[in-house]
């Protein structure tokens, strides 16, 4: 009688493991048919006031539902400042949810290079040390880690084709140029189209 005991609880745990896999494979099979996405656009860039310039972004968007998805959305830019012009590229992974009516919001978090060619002559900075040191001639690169927010519309709602308006608000950091108690924020207005649809 143990001995049959023993057997049962053991057909009931190879069971429940069988049903544990298949539950698994089935909720990978599902994200992995999510439908996605590749668009690309274009916007104005500025920085703190007045400072002007253009971005180019190429997105990969995965559906995890109507109104959910995971953006990864890669940025290059370049904007121009009384005494530097900055060249940058920027990766940015994040969420958006939309609703009914088109409208959808956003949030991501980023990383990139940001490189500064001086348009001056003499610019210096204090290093560690408190030595002045003068900014180098040509590109002066610096990691910039980033938070992104976001608002915008999709002109062609619950169309196959996605053309979005958006104003994505940012908070970056120059670290080769100043540290983290010293942000920019940007403001990006731009529009995105849908290119290639993937089931």
């Amino acid at each position: 009688m143990e001995m049959q005991t023993k057997e049962i609880k053991l057909k009931i745990t190879v069971m429940k493991r069988i049903i544990l896999v298949m539950a698994l494979v089935a909720g990978f099979n599902s994200l992995s048919q999510a439908q996605s996405t590749l668009k690309a656009g274009l916007g104005y860039y500025g920085v703190n006031s007045g400072n002007i310039g253009i971005v180019a972004e190429f997105e990969y968007e995965k559906y995890y539902s109507e109104s959910f998805s995971l953006p990864l959305r890669a940025d290059l830019g370049y904007y121009i400042t009384p005494d530097y012009n900055t060249l940058f590229l920027e990766v940015h992974k994040g969420f958006r949810h939309y609703f009914n009516s088109g409208f959808f919001v956003e949030q991501s978090l980023g990383i990139g290079i940001h490189s500064n060619s001086y348009t001056v002559e003499s610019i210096y900075y204090l290093d560690d040390y408190g030595s002045s040191v003068r900014y180098r001639d040509g590109l002066n690169p610096g990691i910039s880690p980033s938070v992104t927010l976001g608002a915008g519309y999709n002109i062609t709602h619950q169309k196959e084709t996605e053309n979005l308006v958006w104003i994505r608000p940012k908070a970056f950091w120059n670290l080769g140029l100043r540290g983290l108690n010293l942000p920019y924020f940007a403001l990006q207005v731009g529009y995105s189209r849908t290119f290639k649809t993937k089931n």
